[in-house]
């Protein structure tokens, strides 16, 4: 006869395995954050070349190799606290969003208009970024 004590465990089993599957899908947050903020310097860089290669005058606001720059220095951030997040994901994964806030907020308060551009997109970003902090936080949280 099966004792009771095999059941117990294999649920147990089936509860860490299911943590660990949302904290890997937590963690994989930062680094698709990461590759969304390297597609999204796309744009303020080709305004950069179209208007060095123009000779036009900027647009009024922030300089677009200033938005690039903290753009892909942000997207290197993600993708490090990606990798960071094998060991500490709640943390790595607070700094995420921390750091998205601050750059993402820095630069409106230079160029209000870059807040709205690509709301959407910052908008589910940080939401997947606060999955992420949510699934680093159950993780440590005893079954």
């Amino acid at each position: 006869m099966i004792s009771p004590d095999v059941f117990h465990r294999l649920r147990a089993a089936q509860h860490r395995a299911v943590h660990e599957q949302r904290l890997l899908s937590g963690r994989d947050w930062l680094l698709v954050a990461g590759f969304v903020q390297i597609l999204t310097a796309i744009h303020p860089l080709f305004a950069w070349i179209n208007n060095a290669v123009l000779g036009g005058d900027l647009h009024r606001g922030l300089h677009p190799g200033v938005h690039v720059a903290a753009t892909l220095a942000l997207a290197a951030t993600l993708v490090v606290l990606w990798l960071w997040a094998r060991h500490a994901p709640f943390r790595a994964a607070v700094t995420g969003v921390i750091v998205f806030v601050l750059v993402h907020g820095a630069l409106g308060f230079a160029d209000p208009g870059a807040l709205l551009s690509g709301a959407v997109v910052k908008s589910l970003i940080l939401l997947g970024l606060l999955h992420a902090a949510r699934t680093g936080y159950l993780r440590h949280r005893p079954l």
